[in-house]
């Protein structure tokens, strides 16, 4: 049987990303770029420093001031006792992780170019700071020094990558793997988390295997009002979240439902004073004084670490 042959329109997608390095290419790209930079105004420069400066000019005040401060106030109410326990995550005080919930949003709404770059702290990341400076007493300066020159060096290393052009890296990974990565740290985080369910201590680690059999070796310290708890605020939060899903009329209550479960919290602790239940306790006011992290001494052991977190970040 003959088959008569059919047209196809065969589409050509050209490489973004050039794979030659000769001089002439290098001479080529140095040259558009030193045209560029000659065409460039004032307005221009000030767009490229400042990328907020494009888009405030067009901002729509009207239609989306409203939208938008519905947004900022409700994520800004969670991110207060997220970014603490994120901080109690990587063994720092509360207070550090109020800095780093604050500071680099404010940072990016003014430098940042992208409209979809979730900023703030991860839990994840939060634990490989636990895991790599557990050796160091977390209650001593020492310890705080060296997680600020830790988060310096992956800093040094994004804006590095930045700089570079290296996002196309990512494209490289698969989905598989990165449905892989997401699955094993939410079981990791929420295994280190047992603590504060359970009442005792648990090994700080970033392995499985270690962290389950801390926390049946501790069993005989279990406590019940932290766990009572935690399991009360959990179905609250879980319960919420179903709601919201399966009823449009209540679809509002599948993003109220966390800030319910912590000013609910809140006010039992406030009105009943648990004294089984530990508290966060008095947190300072105020920002902290500029400082240069002192122990770079420790940048060499830190290396491998911050090449680590900075590969977790682009996954994340």
């Amino acid at each position: 049987m003959r088959t008569t042959p059919t047209n196809r329109t065969v589409k050509i997608i050209p490489f973004q990303h050039s794979y030659s390095s000769t001089s002439d290419d290098t001479t080529s790209l140095l040259s558009t770029w030193r045209d560029k930079m000659k065409r460039m105004k004032v307005m221009d420069w000030i767009e490229l420093f400042i990328p907020c400066s494009r888009w405030i000019r067009t901002y729509n005040w009207r239609e989306y001031l409203q939208p938008d401060l519905t947004s900022g106030v409700t994520v800004g109410i969670m991110l207060v006792p997220q970014s603490m326990s994120y901080a109690k995550l990587a063994g720092l005080q509360p207070i550090y992780g109020l800095y780093t919930g604050l500071v680099p949003i404010f940072v990016y709404s003014v430098f940042g170019s992208s409209r979809q770059l979730a900023v703030g702290p991860v839990a994840l990341v939060s634990l490989l700071v636990s895991n790599v400076l557990g050796n160091f007493d977390s209650s001593g300066e020492l310890y705080t020094e060296l997680a600020i020159l830790l988060s310096l060096m992956v800093g040094i290393l994004e804006c590095t990558m930045g700089l570079l052009r290296l996002g196309w890296l990512i494209r490289f990974i698969s989905h598989s793997v990165i449905s892989g990565f997401t699955t094993a740290s939410a079981i990791v985080i929420a295994l280190s988390q047992a603590k504060y369910f359970l009442g005792y201590s648990v090994e700080r680690s970033s392995e499985i295997i270690p962290l389950v059999r801390s926390i049946i070796s501790g069993a005989d310290k279990f406590s019940w009002p932290p766990f009572v708890m935690g399991s009360t605020i959990l179905a609250i939060m879980l319960i919420m979240k179903h709601l919201g899903k399966t009823r449009k009329s209540l679809r509002f209550l599948r993003a109220a439902g966390p800030l319910t479960a912590v000013v609910l919290g809140t006010a039992f602790v406030k009105i009943f004073h648990p004294s089984s239940i530990s508290l966060v306790g008095n947190i300072p006011q105020g920002l902290p004084s500029f400082s240069i992290p002192k122990e770079f001494g420790h940048v060499k052991s830190l290396i491998s670490t911050t090449f680590l977190i900075t590969g977790v970040a682009i996954l994340v």
